[in-house]
């Protein structure tokens, strides 16, 4: 029954992977956030920056919309 079992864990092993005993020691550590310590700036920089982006992409977005409305329109 020892050979068996030797089976068994080298299956599982293959299948699942080994023991997460490891895994749970290692957790990630979320920085507690403080309010008054948002960088308000660096996130109005980033609003812009998604702005621009969408602005920039509205042209891609037209020439493509008669496409999909004629593959739509096909079913």
């Amino acid at each position: 029954m020892g050979k068996e079992s030797q089976r068994e864990d080298r299956f599982s092993r293959m299948m699942f992977g080994g023991k997460r005993d490891n895994y749970r020691g290692t957790r990630h550590s979320v920085p507690e956030s403080n309010p008054s310590s948002l960088d308000i700036e660096s996130i109005i920089d980033n609003i812009s920056k998604i702005k621009e982006s969408s602005e920039n992409l509205k042209p891609l977005f037209q020439m493509v919309y008669p496409f999909v409305q004629g593959f739509l329109k096909k079913k």
